[in-house]
Parts: C-alpha cells; structure tokens; sequence
C-alpha cells in the first residue's frame, strides 16, 4: 500500500468512524458545555493528524546512505564521453533494486535518465567523488556477509576517492551502512588503483595480491620507487603487517604506502 493509499484510507474510513463513535460516547456522558469544548478539540487533533498524513504523503524521500545507496541526492554526473549532467541521483545497489546496474538521474523538468554504471567515470556529490569499481568480494574473507554483494564474483560499485586528483596510485573506500549489514554495524573495505590500471580494476587491500607476503609482493608492486621498496622489503619504517594483522593496521600501513609512492620522485 502507498502513502496516498494508506492516507485516503484513513480519510475516507477510519476517521469519519472514529468522530462518530467519540462523539457519541461523550454526548451520553458529558454536560452540553464540556460536550462543545470536548468535540472542538477532537476536531483540532484530528485536523493536525491529518495534515502531517498529508505532508508525509507528498513530501518527496531524499536521503544519502553510502555511495551505493541514495535517493534523490544534488550530483554531477561525468561520463566516459566527457558529458556532465547535473542533477537529482538515486542509486539502489545496497538494497537489492536496480541490479541491472542503472542509476536514475531527474534532471530538469522532472524528466528521468537511465544511466549505466560502466558509462560513468565518477560522480561527484558535495565535496566528494565516487568511482565505479569492478570489486570482487572473498568469500575466504567475507563469507556471505550479505545478499547483494555476491563473493568469489566481480560487483560493479561506486567507491569513494581516498586520494588527491591526479595520483599515481589511488586509494578507495567501499562503505556500507549498518542499514544493510547483516552484523548491523558500518563496514569499511578499501582498494588501491595502481598507475596503469584499467579504470574499473581495482585492488582489495586484505585480498590475494598484499596477502600472503605483503612485504615481498608490495615492494615489487612499487619497485619503480626502490628507496619504498626497499622499506617495505626490510619491513621498516612502520612498514610490516600481517594477514592475521586487524584492519585498523592494515589501512594505517597502506596508506603510508600510498601516500609515499605519490610523493615518490
């Protein structure tokens, strides 16, 4: 049932038996003078319940949950053929709709625009940008940890840009709310881009290409800084972690990691 439904309901049934029968029982209890003050105010309550039925009915849902789940949010919408449209965006992954992979964007005139994810190159909303990322999920790591992102197979998904324009290697946070967990509690992943990557692939910082022997794969990962390389080989410079290791020193080492490469001469 709607909210228009549902309030045309309660308009045409439930309230009028609901003003009849309270008048009534205090018609035969009350004197005529608290019978009058008595049914103006029933009136008045009903009147106000009404107009918020009504607001809630006609206000439009406009909210922002991740990248990956919103509604009706203030964007720019860039494109791979390097068209920008400026709009109003909904993007439903988390929630299981749009599985066709399409975002809807009202532009002017309330007219409604189906775009593909792989048509976008980013999209920007307030101060931040969102890239789409081809993610895939390990099971070994993420074991069904919820319905819509399906382990062990690639999810194309907006991730939210770490690093500066224009970096060498790009860090990306993958958020979801604990709307849509199943542990009900905001989860984080993050994934690097290394310079000449395809611009969908992207890298889980906990998955098989760090883990196991970080040391060994990440230095050759970034040999073309070798004073980084051999940091991270030798494990110094705060530079070891672990797959056993928790997530918080994870990212605390990768970013080092990134943030020493982009300054890398």
């Amino acid at each position: 049932m709607t909210k228009h439904d549902a309030l045309a309901l309660l308009s045409n049934t439930y309230f009028p038996k609901l003003i009849s029968h309270t008048l009534a029982v205090d018609r035969k209890r009350l004197p005529p003078t608290q019978y009058i003050c008595s049914n103006t105010t029933i009136m008045r309550t009903i009147l106000i319940g009404l107009l918020g039925l009504c607001l809630a009915g006609c206000t439009t849902n406009s909210y922002f949950s991740s990248s990956n789940n919103l509604v009706n949010q203030d964007c720019s919408v860039h494109l791979t053929d390097g068209t920008v449209i400026i709009g109003k965006l909904s993007i439903q992954f988390e929630s299981g709709q749009n599985s066709d992979k399409y975002v809807k964007l009202l532009g002017a005139e309330n007219t409604e625009r189906k775009i593909l994810i792989s048509d976008i190159l980013y999209y920007q909303h307030k101060n931040d940008y969102y890239y789409p990322k081809t993610i895939n999920l390990e099971a070994y790591e993420i074991p069904f940890r919820d319905k819509v992102y399906t382990p062990n197979l690639n999810n194309l998904l907006f991730v939210k840009r770490l690093t500066a324009a224009g970096a060498k290697m790009e860090l990306y946070e993958l958020f979801r709310s604990r709307s849509s967990s199943t542990d009900g509690t905001d989860q984080y992943d993050y994934y690097i881009s290394f310079p000449g990557d395809n611009r969908l692939l992207a890298w889980n910082i906990r998955g098989p290409g760090f883990f196991p022997n970080f040391e060994e794969k990440m230095s050759k990962l970034v040999a073309d800084c070798p004073v980084l390389a051999e940091k991270i080989k030798n494990k110094s410079g705060g530079y070891s972690v672990r797959q056993i290791s928790v997530d918080v020193k994870k990212i605390e080492v990768i970013r080092k990691v990134v943030e020493e490469y982009n300054s890398c001469k």
